[in-house]
Parts: C-alpha cells; structure tokens; sequence
C-alpha cells in the first residue's frame, strides 16, 4: 500500500457545489450541494483525516479495480491460462485485491484553471495481484454548471485482461441514516448470491420481490425485510435516483454500465448510515458464462462513465 502524503483537490461550480478528490485511490471524499433553500449539504460519507484514509477498508469514495466486486476462488480461466489472484475476502478476490486501485496513489496533474476538471492516471504492471498485461487507467472528473458530477473511466491493456472499474461513494443525502431515504432502481432482475456474496447463476426478476424499487420506496420498509448488497440488471441508463425528502435533494445516478450494485452499508461503524449506488460490470462475472463481462484486449480502448447529478426538489 502506498503511504506518502494524501494531496487533495476541489472541484466547484458556480452554484456553490463542491466536490473534494484525493489521489489515494482516486477518491471522492465529499460532494457537498446546496438544496433548495441554498444552504449546503454534505451528501456522501467518507473519513476526513489522512491516517483514516490510508486504512480505509471499506473503499469510501475510491476507484476500484482492476476488477470490482467479487471474483470467486480468486481465479480464472482466459484464453486457456489459469490466473491466481489475490486472496483478500475468505477464499475470494474482493475489489481488485489486497493492493487494488484503492489502495494506491495515483498521478494527477491537478485541478484545471476553471477549478472543475481533474485527471488522475495508474499504470497497473503486468501481474499486479495476479491480472494479466500492462493496464494504464485514466479517471477524468468534471463537475458542471447543473450539479452533475460526471466521471470517465478510460483504459488500455497489454494483454486481455478482464476489467471493471466503479466508483464506490457512500451516500448518505445529508442523513443520518439511510432508512428515511427514498430509492428507486430501474433494473429488471437481481444477481442472487451465496453466503461469499458470490452470484449462484443467472439474473431472478425483481418483480414481486423485496428487490423491487422501481416505483421507489423508503429504505426503511425495505430494510425491515433484509439487508442489501446485490447486484442490479439496468434497465436503464438513469439506473438509479436517491431522495431525501428532509434536505430537498435527489442524486440521479446515470452509466452506461449494465449493472448497479445497491449495498445498504451493514457493515459500517454505525450500520445502514449509508448507502452504495455502484454502477459497475456484473460480479465474478469472468467465472460465470450466463453473465457478460468485459475483457481488454491489446489495441481496444474500454471506456465508461458515471454521472452523479444532484436535483433540487
């Protein structure tokens, strides 16, 4: 793990929006947005001093990769070869592995002149916790003029590797808890999974479920039938959206990934004090044929992007 000195940088719009940034692990550490009555309001969760953010073992605001989620056994299969990954959840790799993208300290030449643009770049060496191929990995963070922060994710390989890069901000709307938080999920099915959080095969329909939020409903009504850390089927590209009646704020969650993994914080210090929106590629999806996955070639460019926009209501 790297362990120099956090340098952190400020994004800002004219409406008084501020989104704070660090170069370990490429992370957002606060989004604060004015609601309605212009008083601003710290929407995400995430440590303050540098000491916590370096021990930070529950990825808050940070990039993750080279693959997010859960790759099982901490193994696969491409192209005829075995990769050993690294071993950091029980017998599985969890987000990337031990050293993953969290855990590093990326480049950046800082925030531009007009104080709402930053790039932060890694290169992952061939076999970094086991992954095939030279990976070089941009993370380009702009923040305009209607409240929307939009990140790209931008990538090249060596060797076919596979890829899944998300953002794993904790959300909490200005609230204490997430149980007065209204959420919605445009998405058709849910991955379920075994007691490693590992998916047992294909998608289940949501509807009739207690993994339907596409009318919306109170995390609290939910959460009183089960915890959450599953992942979605999109339906959409607007996949999610997170309300907080109390604060006159939305987020909308938008990507042109195919999933979203919704986790209600339930291993926090303080349980279900927030909650995870991440639109991301589908879990151990490289050691399942019934899930689509990604795999980087040499000479192919993997690009995706994420926007969270923030709403007045």
């Amino acid at each position: 793990m790297d362990s120099g000195k956090i340098k952190r940088y400020t994004l800002r719009n004219d409406n008084g929006m501020t989104v704070e940034l660090c170069d370990f692990g490429a992370r957002i550490l606060s989004i604060k947005v004015p609601n309605k009555s212009g008083e601003l309001v710290e929407t995400t969760l995430n440590h303050q001093s540098d000491d916590a953010i370096l021990q930070d073992d529950a990825y808050m605001g940070a990039s993750v990769g080279r693959v997010c989620n859960r790759i099982s056994k901490a193994a696969f299969i491409l192209d005829g070869c075995e990769y050993k990954l690294s071993v950091n959840e029980g017998k599985n790799t969890l987000h990337g592995g031990q050293y993953g993208f969290a855990k590093r300290q990326w480049n950046t030449d800082g925030v531009n002149a007009q104080h709402n643009l930053i790039k932060f770049s890694l290169l992952s060496g061939d076999g970094d916790q086991g992954f095939p191929g030279d990976l070089a990995v941009d993370i380009i963070y702009s923040l305009n003029q209607l409240n929307e922060l939009r990140f790209e994710f931008i990538a090249t390989a060596t060797k076919a590797t596979p890829i899944n890069l998300c953002n794993h901000a904790y959300f909490t709307m200005g609230e204490d808890t997430v149980h007065n938080l209204e959420l919605t999920v445009r998405a058709d099915a849910y991955l379920e999974v075994d007691d490693e959080s590992i998916p047992q095969g294909d998608f289940t329909p949501v509807e009739g479920t207690r993994f339907d939020f596409n009318d919306g409903a109170l995390l609290s009504e939910k959460l009183a039938l089960g915890i959450y850390d599953h992942c979605y089927r999109a339906s959409a590209i607007n996949m999610a959206s997170l309300t907080s009646h109390k604060n006159g704020l939305r987020l909308e969650l938008e990507s042109d990934h195919i999933g979203v993994q919704l986790y209600t914080g339930n291993f926090l210090p303080t349980p279900q004090s927030a909650v995870c929106l991440e639109a991301q590629g589908y879990p151990d999806a490289i050691n399942q044929e019934a899930l689509e996955h990604d795999i980087l070639r040499p000479g192919e460019i993997y690009k995706r992007y994420v926007s969270y926009r923030y709403v007045s209501i």
